[in-house]
This record gives structure tokens, C-alpha cells and sequence, in this order.
């Protein structure tokens, strides 16, 4: 990581002295989240909006990971008219930084949200941009069936877009790591069915949101007992 020097900026103080991570798995994920979650919609600051209640100590884990990748702590604020929280890193550093390696201002959908280059480039950046994206935007859940007045209860995992070249290229690197994947929903959805599909893709992308992990792990034993 290479340390910004402040800069002057007409009008305004000082450029915030931030780290410039360099290329790797972490700043893929972060990538991956930005995309599922986040948004620049101004030249100086970047937001993730989460569920205050279901995704909070996912919060304190993108917190951790801002602060590792460009040595600052973002805010966390509470909307008051909803459930949500906000996290934010306010530098215009870190936003020129985010756009000049592929993340989108203002509107991703219309302005054409795509996993970037370098990603694609590289396996494990892969592999963790997809975990970001499946940790905001996706989730593990339960569903029954009855079959020959038998109660079933199975796991499903949903990916959710609205763009869909992003879901073309998830369900291309779901089928390079040997998971089938279902895109469903006018092409906006993926979902995987098979418990072994649902299996090998924790396995191999895992999760960093115990939203996620939980519900397998509270299966699992519903499973045994």
C-alpha cells in the first residue's frame, strides 16, 4: 500500500492522508460489496446501506476492512425513517480511486454495473467479488415441500440483480467452480437448489455474514436433531 499525501483542494480542506491499496482478494470483496450495496453518488464519499437488524455485525466486518485496505474508520449512521444504517468513507481519494478501478457513479444499473476487469482477471478475485456481491445481495434461506404427504425441508440460496450482465457473468463463475446455477426472475435472479451445489459454493466462496452462515449452520443441526 502506498500512503496519499494531502492535497489542496480549492474551496474545501485538505485531502484526508488514506491508503491506496494495492490489487487482492480483500479489495475484490470490498468491490463485490460496493457493487451489492453501495454507492458513490457524489465526488466525495462512498455508502453502504445494510439492514440495521439482520446485517449489523456484517457492518462492524466491512468497518474492520475499510480500515485495513485505506487506514481510515468510516462513519455509521441510522436512518430514522427505516431499518437501515449507512456505512460511509468520505475522502474523494478513496472515491477517485474506487471509479479509476471500476466501480460506477451515480446510478449502476444505467450507467451499466459490471464486474471489472481486474477482477475477472484473476481466480480468487473472483471468487471473493462474488462472496461480497452473494453477502449483500443474495441470501441462504429454508423452503418445504411435501411429497407423498412427506414435509421436506431443503436449503435454497438466492442471488438477486437488476443488472443482468451482472448475473451472466455470476452464474459463468458459479458454472467455472462446477456449481449449477437456475436464472430465474425476467434473468434478475440466480438460485441455487441442489444442498451439494449450495455446499460446494461455501465452500469455495464462503461467507463473511452471519446472516448467511447462520442459516446453514441452524439447519444443519435441524438436520441431526
Amino acid at each position: 500500500m502506498s500512503k496519499i499525501s494531502s492535497l489542496n483542494y480549492p474551496k474545501k480542506s485538505h485531502r484526508k492522508l488514506v491508503l491506496l491499496p494495492k490489487k487482492s482478494v480483500l479489495l475484490a470483496e470490498f468491490f463485490g460489496i460496493m457493487m451489492g450495496d453501495g454507492g458513490i453518488n457524489n465526488p466525495w464519499q462512498s455508502n453502504i446501506s445494510l439492514n440495521a437488524i439482520k446485517d449489523r455485525n456484517y457492518a462492524d466486518y466491512i468497518i474492520k476492512n475499510c480500515q485495513n485496505l485505506f487506514g481510515i474508520t468510516p462513519s455509521l449512521r441510522k436512518r430514522k425513517t427505516s431499518q437501515t444504517i449507512i456505512i460511509s468513507l468520505s475522502s474523494m481519494t478513496i472515491v477517485d480511486f474506487l471509479v479509476s478501478n471500476g466501480l460506477l457513479r451515480g446510478n449502476k444499473l444505467k450507467n451499466g454495473l459490471v464486474i471489472p476487469e481486474w477482477i475477472l482477471s484473476k481466480k480468487s478475485y473472483r471468487i471473493a467479488c462474488v462472496r461480497g456481491l452473494m453477502d449483500t445481495d443474495g441470501s441462504l434461506f429454508v423452503h418445504n415441500h411435501i411429497v407423498s404427504g412427506k414435509k421436506y425441508t431443503n436449503l435454497g440460496l438466492c442471488f438477486s440483480n437488476s443488472s443482468l450482465d451482472l448475473i451472466e457473468q455470476v452464474a459463468d463463475i458459479f458454472k467455472e467452480n462446477k456449481i449449477k446455477p437456475h436464472i430465474e426472475g425476467w434473468g434478475k435472479k440466480i438460485y441455487l437448489y441442489k444442498i451439494d451445489d449450495i455446499i460446494r459454493y461455501l465452500k469455495i466462496f464462503g461467507t463473511s455474514n452471519i446472516r448467511i452462515s447462520s442459516v446453514y449452520g441452524n439447519w444443519k443441526i435441524a438436520r441431526v436433531v
